[in-house]
């Protein structure tokens, strides 16, 4: 069944603005004039969206890779414990829950919140891990963590800003917020021009998928974290390689070397760790 679109938005999410042009007519990217946030409008629901990703197929690609994936949630936690303290970690959005296995191994306290029922009962079939269903604005926890993640997910939800506030709600007074989204930087759209003749950043949502309603330059990402009470304390390039050689790993040094050295990131995605504020 194809999405609805049916749900409009008027006013940015990021800086309340109400004043928008349309950035791809196709993919129905428009940009904030404000502040530069791009985002899907209209947009299907989160209803249409949940029953996408619940489909029993949907993670059929990530279980086929799962050995080099569990690599790449190795070094992404191996990246956060340098910047980590205490043992209770917060998931939000954690799929089939490799990362919070990556934790549990080192004896960390897990929970991971998902709205995909094909993927939490892929978590307790491979991990032994309980993930909690719903979006974290509709889950009451009580707990204060030390670390809450979202990995690839602040794309995905409907209000990246209230997202942002309760992870900082649910954060003990150290805590660390880990945030990892696709890079939509105008420069790297330059360079995979120029690197491969093509320019074609967005694509049209659709079922079966991956749906992301935001798009995050740097600048924006950064925007965001600290109007929503974070100071950050690394921004750099998140290693995303589902299937991880020596030759990827290269490509992510040179890349977070180059964005330590300029501010630019030309990689496919971005890292940042903050600290509230």
């Amino acid at each position: 069944m194809p999405f609805t679109f049916a749900e409009r938005l008027t006013v940015c999410d990021l800086c309340e603005g109400t004043e928008f042009f349309v950035r791809d007519e196709r993919a129905k990217i428009v940009q904030c004039r404000r502040c530069g946030y791009r985002f899907v409008n209209p947009r299907p629901t989160q209803e249409e969206i949940a029953r996408s990703y619940s489909a029993p197929q949907q993670y059929d690609l990530w279980l086929s890779q799962d050995a080099g994936r569990r690599v790449t949630w190795r070094k992404r936690w191996d990246l956060v414990k340098r910047y980590a303290n205490g043992n209770r970690l917060l998931d939000i959005g954690a799929g089939i829950g490799s990362f919070l296995a990556a934790a549990k191994a080192d004896g960390w306290d897990v929970t991971g919140t998902e709205i995909s029922t094909s993927a939490i009962e892929i978590a307790h079939r491979l991990y032994s891990i309980d993930l909690i269903r719903g979006q974290i604005e509709d889950i009451p926890l009580e707990s204060r963590f030390d670390v809450v993640t979202m990995w690839h997910v602040l794309e995905h939800v409907p209000s990246p800003s209230r997202n942002l506030r309760i992870a900082r709600e649910l954060m003990s007074d150290d805590g660390l917020l880990v945030v990892a989204v696709p890079n939509d930087s105008d420069a790297r759209w330059r360079f995979q021009r120029l690197k491969n003749g093509t320019y074609a950043p967005y694509e049209e949502l659709r079922e079966g998928a991956e749906i992301h309603l935001s798009q995050f330059t740097v600048p924006v990402l950064r925007k965001v974290l600290e109007s929503n009470g974070f100071t950050i304390q690394r921004m750099t390039v998140d290693d995303h390689y589902a299937e991880p050689t020596p030759r990827s790993d290269r490509l992510v040094s040179l890349y977070r070397g180059l964005m330590a050295l300029t501010g630019v990131n030309l990689a496919v995605a971005t890292l940042a760790l903050a600290k509230a504020s």
